[in-house]
């Protein structure tokens, strides 16, 4: 009786802990709601389809990461890959806005 008693206690702290982890999170930002705040021109056609698209897979790409002319390259490697784990491309009339926003704030 007393090991199930025991046994009951240490599941209510497990439960405990859980729930404590689980409110912690609620209300904080996520990691694209903190990158949104960090990109240029974030409220434009391009930026939003960073956010929409790019963090399906990884985290916000900054477009200082590369210079312009890369953009466009590092687009359609990403749109290969998209296609690999099953997100789909994006659709060409998106691309071209995506890589325009990218080459514009890209690296000097």
């Amino acid at each position: 009786m007393k090991k199930r008693m025991q046994g009951r206690a240490g599941m209510k702290r497990v439960e405990l802990v859980l729930l404590a982890f689980l409110l912690a999170g609620c209300g904080a930002e996520t990691k694209t709601e903190t990158a949104r705040v960090n990109l240029p021109d974030q409220d434009s056609a391009g930026a939003q389809l960073v956010m929409a698209d790019c963090t399906e897979c990884h985290g916000v790409p900054q477009p200082s990461a590369h210079p312009a002319g890369e953009w466009a390259g590092v687009v359609r490697r990403m749109q290969n890959w998209r296609t690999t784990k099953g997100f789909g491309p994006v659709p060409e009339k998106d691309e071209a806005v995506l890589i325009q926003y990218l080459q514009e704030h890209a690296k000097q």
